[in-house]
């Protein structure tokens, strides 16, 4: 009886809500009196991307993770406990506003909140400033593409993605061919850290002293683009009360096509070291770099990637599939904490440990009047760790891995 009430309320509920169309103008938009060439001098806009996020666990460990976060999967637990609950907090508010110049050419403001800061707390998305040249502010990292973004009903996105927004001095051009972009950037080095409670290599944030440096180029048509980027990181830490540093590097190649219909494929490929902090399942937690059994400090190497495929049934009923993988590890490992039920906590553990984050969603999307669209989506994950090493001179080989299912619900009204 229960699981009959849950699959009513999963797709009936959704008729009776409301989704996103974003191809549209916002309904509260103010112009000034005054223009240049016929165009307004000042306009501004107020807009809100209302979201209810539903959501019902029926297994693994992520009941307490507001987004399909493969990364969060505890893979020594054993709470399969189903779970259900929605939430607003992804509900995001934007002010918008553009100043044209006396040569035509615009300054366009951006800022945009949303209530995802715990607790439905307001945090800060987006906050810029673009000319035809430069942009100042926070927005996307520019070693992500900011272009794609599957349609899911679930905000975490693919474990190899990258879609961290930091504050940023950006410059973008053509090489005197529109077909053609390229952008390079400072971008504010990433410093969060989470001490994670599975594997917690025995290093300390540090203060960091140079910004990231990233270039990008992309061939842009009307079906779509290419792109290809960079980053190159300088990262300092602290390790046995002493700071030092290491170099981060990686490159990214996405891309987008789109038919006459609408139908779209978006891919994503990535592969780099000391990048752990731009991916979204395991940013934060400290995995950039680490110490060695040869005395040095490595840079974690990583790799992976993704693609979705939107297809139209009709102009209102379409659906989406994506797949992404990720794979990171750490060789060689000079200490590492282990803590879980079959090793003593706080164990310390010599050698190799990998990571496999393995991530897939089905969904259906219904858009029954303009600026709405309906969803329901099946999640799932799988996280496997590998372990290779010693604990107090005594050899360890051992394989665990966990998986989670999720379904997700819930609405978009884009006003």
């Amino acid at each position: 009886m229960k699981s009959i009430y849950f699959f009513l309320l999963v797709f009936i509920l959704p008729v009776f809500l409301f989704g996103q169309r974003s191809d549209v103008d916002r309904f509260l938009t103010v112009y000034s009196k005054d223009s240049i060439n016929g165009r307004s001098k000042m306009e501004g806009s107020l807009g809100t991307n209302m979201k209810l996020n539903g959501y019902y666990d029926l297994f693994g460990g992520l009941q307490d993770s507001e987004t399909f976060n493969i990364g969060n999967i505890d893979v020594f637990g054993t709470d399969d406990s189903d779970s259900f609950k929605m939430d607003m907090y992804q509900t995001q508010i934007k002010l918008e506003g553009v100043f044209v110049q006396k040569n035509g050419k615009d300054i366009i403001a951006v800022v945009e909140f949303d209530f995802w800061g715990g607790n439905g707390h307001m945090r800060l998305r987006k906050a810029f400033i673009e000319t035809n040249h430069w942009q100042i502010g926070q927005n996307w990292n520019n070693f992500g593409d900011e272009d794609l973004w599957p349609n899911i009903m679930e905000w975490e996105g693919p474990p190899s993605g990258i879609w961290t927004r930091t504050p940023h001095i950006k410059y973008f051009s053509t090489f005197n061919n529109d077909k053609w972009k390229y952008e390079i950037s400072l971008e504010a080095p990433i410093i969060n850290y989470t001490r994670f409670g599975e594997l917690e290599p025995l290093v300390e944030e540090a203060y960091q002293v140079t910004p990231d440096l990233t270039f990008a180029i992309k061939n842009q048509h009307d079906w779509g683009h290419i792109r290809l980027s960079s980053v190159l990181r300088n990262i300092q830490y602290k390790f046995e009360g002493e700071i030092d540093n290491f170099i981060g590097y990686g490159l990214a190649f996405s891309g987008i096509y789109k038919t006459e219909r609408k139908n779209n494929f978006q891919f994503q490929l990535v592969g780099g070291k000391g990048i752990t902090a731009y991916l979204t399942s395991v940013a934060g937690l400290g995995f950039d770099g680490y110490p060695t059994m040869k005395d040095e400090f490595d840079a974690t190497p990583s790799i992976g990637g993704w693609f979705s495929y939107e297809y139209y049934f009709t102009e209102k009923f379409h659906s989406n599939i994506v797949f992404g993988y990720t794979d990171y590890g750490f060789a060689d490992m000079e200490r590492y904490i282990l803590a879980n039920d079959i090793i003593p906590e706080d164990s310390i553990l010599m050698g190799d440990y990998f990571y496999t984050h393995t991530y897939g969603i089905f969904n259906l999307m219904y858009e029954p009047f303009e600026r709405i669209t309906i969803g329901v989506e099946l999640d799932y994950g799988i996280k496997k760790l590998d372990i290779n090493g010693y604990v107090d001179d005594i050899f360890i080989d051992d394989s665990q891995a966990r998986d989670a299912m999720r379904i997700s619900f819930g609405f978009m009204f884009y006003i």
